[in-house]
């Protein structure tokens, strides 16, 4: 809901294009430090609680949000939303292990959870848009907030989560630690944080592209947003599985990286919203089947007892992406407007070209007694 309202809403109390981007890097500055403590954390205690106490945190950001008439309160709503954000990871992790656990495709597991979560992705930007045109921001941020809370207690009260078996971890968590013990898995998370933050850059600075452009504002983003979400759940939840089957994970986070290269290089320089919806097209279709093919290598390169670590630190992985992405976005649409696309879409076609040397066929560990 905040993505159509928060880029204009700096702008209007006066922040310049690199506050701009620093204030939606936030976020993913502090996901970046405490994911993959949140993910280890979950193979400990369990997915749920965390899960909960992730989504209480996103419910307090919102909140936050409504007063945040100032820059630095903008600040503050973003970090807090950092802190919660592992809930995504947490899911995942729950998700790659009983998807496994019935001889199902990870990868196509994962597409069904993302393709949930882009429900929401459908409905939100745009009731986000609409919202904060007709009654201002606070009321996204109120509404947000109560969604979030909402959310929260139903898990707490029916949420079912497979936990797999709780383990003790031991020693240091974190990039290098993995890194060390499953050396397929380095590749596909530096891949990963290069293609989000070509994503990144979009969101960064796509509301000021609309408006500076073509003279659009929250309306169509929301709109065209919601566009995209409705592209990635039908891509996420119907075509992901066959796709992975007939093409194999990896020429599949090929095509997805190209893509996404195509359509963020042509966003700029469409002559009309017609023409934008076509891009975004490409864009959404690449960025909905790479996601979760990532999730799915990146599961099967790790041992089981590992899944909450790993998916932390994948989400740290996005944090880094995300951090760096809406600052340098900012600085270059400064400069000129088109620069992040074709810088981005540059990024997305080299992410496309280090997994065709990079990452084999098969990344499979073999799992651990008791585990899929």
């Amino acid at each position: 809901m905040l993505i159509p309202d928060i880029q204009l809403r700096a702008q209007e109390i006066g922040a310049s294009g690199w506050i701009i981007g620093a204030i939606l890097a936030s976020t993913f500055v502090v996901q970046v430090l405490v994911s993959p403590l949140w993910g280890a954390h979950s193979d400990r205690i369990g997915r749920k609680t965390v899960f909960v106490s992730c989504t209480l945190l996103s419910a307090l950001s919102m909140a936050i949000y409504v007063i945040a008439n100032t820059i630095p309160l903008l600040f503050v709503s973003r970090i807090v939303a950092g802190f919660g954000a592992a809930n995504i990871a947490v899911a995942q992790a729950s998700i790659t292990e009983d998807g496994g656990a019935n001889g199902k495709s990870r990868t196509a597991a994962l597409g069904r959870l993302t393709a949930a979560m882009s429900l929401g992705m459908i409905a939100g930007p745009a009731f986000g848009g609409v919202v904060s045109h007709a009654y201002g921001s606070a009321a996204v941020g109120w509404i947000g907030c109560a969604a979030s809370t909402f959310g929260a207690i139903v898990v707490a009260l029916y949420g079912k989560f497979y936990e797999g078996r709780k383990v003790e971890t031991r020693g240091p968590i974190g990039f290098r630690p993995l890194f060390k013990e499953f050396p397929q898995l380095a590749p596909l998370v530096i891949v990963a944080s290069v293609a989000w933050f070509a994503l990144s850059s979009l969101e960064g600075t796509f509301g000021r592209l609309l408006d500076h452009v073509w003279g659009y504002g929250r309306l169509e983003f929301g709109l065209i947003f919601s566009f995209e979400a409705v592209v990635g759940l039908i891509a996420q939840g119907v075509l992901i599985g066959w796709l992975s089957r007939k093409l194999g994970d990896r020429r599949l986070l090929v095509g997805s990286y190209v893509l996404q290269g195509v359509g963020l290089a042509l966003t700029p320089f469409a002559p009309e919203l017609l023409v934008i919806f076509g891009a975004s097209f490409l864009f959404a279709l690449g960025n909905s089947l790479s996601n979760p093919t990532v999730g799915g290598l990146c599961s099967d390169a790790v041992s089981a007892s590992k899944h909450g670590e790993m998916f932390g630190v994948l989400q740290s992985a996005r944090g880094i992406g995300f951090a760096i992405g809406p600052l340098v976005g900012g600085i270059l649409f400064d400069i000129a407007p088109y620069l992040p696309y074709i810088f981005a879409g540059i990024v997305c076609l080299a992410a496309a070209a280090i997994v065709t040397r990079t990452v084999p066929n098969s990344t499979r560990v073999s799992s651990e007694p008791g585990y899929p």
